[in-house]
């Protein structure tokens, strides 16, 4: 696992988890308490803010970073999970072609987003890495289905590739101060169909790959055979992308298998549903974290909390913890207060930026 990833003449710490801040920022939270909460970076979405503000407004204003005065790794996302999980679940949602991706609502309504569109999008925003437009393969289809994903990702990546040369000379990078281009591995569970992708991504060159595609077993739970099986087929030498893995169990799997950078909106999401994280001992030696017990969730909202002077977790140093007991927070949370989402998404951030802490203290050698 490589330690660091170097972007625009900036270097940024791996492992590293990524917080959800679709149209540029995270729900209840402002920038200050991202960065307080030492979240190393952000994934915005292409999609989203090419619909508001604007991408040539972002750029207009000096780029995304001094939009939402944020000074961590950014990441765009390049849409294709919305878009296609949209189309995917209701055909009048847009029409997926060959050039690209008929919207059929919204601002967009009639327009054509071509892979070039996606590069030339994420150029405007300003990020470090930017992802290519990818066809992600469906959960239960053929192998017919999940070939014509695969081929259709290859033909795009490749044209995300162009493009994404012609607007390195556009903008005046070079080498050593240039974003990031990173494909996506598409394929579903089958293997075979994987390899074909990852080794036609290769062919053309990226400088890391994401593991695509929505894989959960039967569980309900992601498929973690997959998720080492894919991780083994991308070369050591490139940074490895676990797009959409959240669950801290899995987490810690994935990093073990290899995976360097992650992203979800599950601590977030979670905390604004009233779900925080919390260690249920002092992590004190990477056999802690080989278990799912290593971590619980306290649940807000219910009666018994109504007068508990303890806070959320003990092994916590987090704002909330610090200042508010659970007694508070189950209150903020009674009388639907915005605090409340706040200061626990507060918490369960810092809960994954100490999970990473404490994993390359006590794991990566």
């Amino acid at each position: 696992m490589k330690s660091t990833l170097l972007s625009k003449n900036n270097s940024y710490n791996l492992p590293v988890f990524l917080t959800d801040a679709t149209f540029g920022v995270v729900k209840s939270l402002d920038s200050k308490d991202i960065s307080d909460s030492k979240i190393k970076g952000i994934v915005v979405n292409t999609y989203h803010l090419l619909n508001a503000p604007g991408s040539k407004v972002i750029e207009s204003l000096g780029g995304i970073k001094k939009f939402m005065n944020f000074d961590g790794l950014v990441v765009t996302d390049s849409g294709g999970w919305q878009i296609f999980s949209l189309i995917h679940r209701n055909k009048k949602a847009g029409k997926i072609t060959e050039k690209g991706v008929v919207f059929s609502y919204g601002k967009l309504k009639g327009t054509l987003f071509t892979p070039e569109d996606c590069i030339n999008t994420q150029f405007e925003i300003g990020s470090d890495i930017i992802i290519c437009l990818d066809d992600f393969t469906p959960p239960n289809v053929d192998k017919k289905k999940t070939l014509d994903t695969v081929e259709r990702t290859i033909r795009w990546a490749k044209r995300c590739r162009i493009q994404y040369e012609e607007n390195l000379i556009k903008y005046g990078f070079d080498s050593k101060n240039k974003p990031l281009l990173f494909a996506v591995v598409q394929g579903g569970d089958l293997i075979e169909m994987r390899k074909h992708c990852i080794d036609k991504l290769l062919e053309i060159g990226f400088d890391g790959y994401g593991f695509g595609g929505y894989m959960i077993d039967d569980n309900g739970d992601l498929d973690l055979e997959v998720s080492e099986k894919l991780a083994k087929l991308i070369p050591d030498e490139f940074f490895k992308f676990a797009l959409g893995v959240g669950d801290p169990f899995q987490v810690i799997k994935c990093l073990d298998y290899g995976w360097e950078i992650f992203d979800c909106t599950l601590p977030t999401r979670d905390a604004r549903h009233k779900r925080l994280y919390n260690f249920t001992k002092e992590i004190t030696s990477s056999s802690d974290l080989e278990n799912k017990d290593f971590f619980k969730y306290v649940y807000l909202g219910k009666d018994k909390l109504i007068d508990s002077k303890e806070k959320i977790s003990d092994f916590c140093d987090c704002y909330t913890c610090q200042n508010y007991s659970l007694a508070y927070l189950n209150h903020l949370f009674k009388i639907n207060s915005v605090s409340a989402q706040r200061l626990a998404s507060i918490h369960n951030l810092r809960f994954y930026s100490r999970l990473f802490e404490l994993y390359t203290k006590l794991k990566i050698k």
